[in-house]
């Protein structure tokens, strides 16, 4: 299917090159063929105008046809001049084909018979070679056209699949937790019965025990999905509105926002995101397992990192997600699109990170876990989301923002440098070990 596509587009080049050298020895032809006319007579008469208006809109023809690729407006604006310019052509032809005593007569020439008739049959011939030029351009053209517009389907196709599919493995990435989560509670409900039975307990607090495991592993399997709650995971939660959310931060650059995971579905979605990035860069033995498991650990160590201070540091997650169009919400699940982590830190005695004192009070900004859905990549979406985050920082008063970053990910390293991060070049082992840069900003 690959080696068909290539195929076929190595043809499609070979004919555009070939459109554009017809256009070319038809720009050529279209500028010479005002010669004649303007030979006959000078200034030239009503009929050697209407012959220097059909020249004139071939050789417009001719020049818009190299620029008929780029858009659809190009495109039709071309095919309208060439139809156009055919549709004088023919009429143009006839006349001086046909009546060739009348159209000299109507062109009034000064010259010499003999001279105005050779003129007249010089114009004649350009304009049957501009003709059947023309009518191969137009049908060049039609056919490449129709070609571009069929593999720009084609691409929207695939992107359509893409998304599709994503969606399919996050879905089977939260069956299988919930799955897990509900053979978590049998467990749990097995070892208190176990429990409950060596134990000389009353009879009566032994029921009470076991129908609250009953409940709890009830609503575990089957999680309310129309009660809205802060606590709960509800795949099926709908996109919160900036009302329901309450004030906070947020930037807004095309059909995103970038702002601070607010709802513990957020947390999950951007645990989804950062495993289908880490599952990408493994094996792909077990890799649907793994991911699930990669999943859940990272949510519950974003909820800790976000939800609890420790030693003064704080961490704050930081998504993208889509705007609702044409007042239609998506999931949650699906319009969170990309994540970092932004961690405002405090120095310890003893502590340093190069070109900062070593003092308890220095705080200094942390950037980590950045990754994009697959489908939006080099869209700016990163860059956006990074930009965020470092105001975000430099509001809480930090100076200076550190990130880490693979030395052999360039795109990463320019993604940072754009922002006006630089590399320190201060030799570390461990760095050097982990093949990974250390890159700072100073505010």
């Amino acid at each position: 299917m690959a080696s068909s596509k290539s195929k076929v587009r190595r043809a499609c080049s070979f004919t555009n090159l070939l459109l554009s050298c017809l256009n070319f020895s038809l720009f050529i032809l279209s500028a010479s063929s005002f010669a004649p006319t303007i030979l006959l007579k000078m200034p030239p008469t009503s009929f050697g105008m209407a012959l220097l208006m059909v020249s004139g809109i071939s050789l417009l023809s001719s020049f818009v046809g190299f620029y008929s690729p780029l858009t659809h407006f190009c495109y039709l604006t071309h095919i309208s001049l060439l139809l156009a310019s055919l549709i004088g052509q023919v009429l143009t032809i006839l006349a001086l084909f046909t009546k060739e005593k009348a159209s000299m007569s109507l062109l009034k020439s000064p010259r010499d018979p003999k001279e105005a008739k050779l003129l007249v049959r010089l114009e004649c011939g350009a304009l049957m070679a501009m003709f059947m030029l023309q009518c191969v351009v137009l049908m060049l053209g039609c056919a490449v056209h129709s070609f571009w517009v069929k593999d720009y389907e084609e691409l929207e196709a695939e992107k359509a699949a893409s998304a599709r599919k994503r969606s399919r493995r996050i879905a089977e990435v939260q069956e299988e937790s919930m799955a897990n989560a509900s053979k978590m509670a049998e467990i749990k409900a097995k070892e208190l019965d176990e429990k409950m039975k060596s134990k000389t307990i009353d009879t009566d607090f032994l029921n009470t025990k076991k129908k609250q495991v009953s409940f709890q592993l009830s609503s575990l399997i089957t999680p309310p999905v129309s009660t809205v709650r802060f606590c709960d995971l509800n795949f099926g939660r709908l996109q919160p509105s900036d009302e329901e959310l309450g004030p906070h931060k947020r930037f807004e650059f095309g059909n995103f926002v970038a702002r601070e995971a607010l709802l513990e579905e957020e947390y999950w979605s951007a645990a989804c995101l950062r495993a289908e990035e880490w599952a990408n860069r493994t094996d792909k033995l077990y890799v649907v397992d793994r991911q699930r498991n990669f999943a859940e650990q990272e949510f519950n160590a974003i909820k800790k990192r976000c939800k609890e201070l420790q030693d003064g540091h704080s961490s704050t997650c930081i998504i993208t997600v889509r705007k609702p169009q044409k007042n239609v919400k998506l999931p949650i699940i699906e319009s969170v699109v990309g994540t970092l982590d932004l961690n405002i830190i405090y120095l310890r005695r003893g502590e340093t990170f190069p070109g900062i004192d070593r003092t308890a009070s220095s705080r200094y900004g942390y950037i980590a876990n950045l990754c994009v859905a697959k489908s939006l990549y080099r869209k700016g979406v990163a860059s956006k989301m990074l930009y965020f985050a470092v105001e975000s920082a430099k509001s809480t008063g930090v100076s200076r923002v550190y990130a880490h970053v693979d030395r052999n990910n360039k795109p990463a390293q320019i993604l940072y440098q754009n922002l006006g991060f630089e590399i320190i070049d201060t030799a570390n082992p461990l760095l050097l070990k982990n093949q990974t840069s250390l890159l700072y900003l100073q505010m």
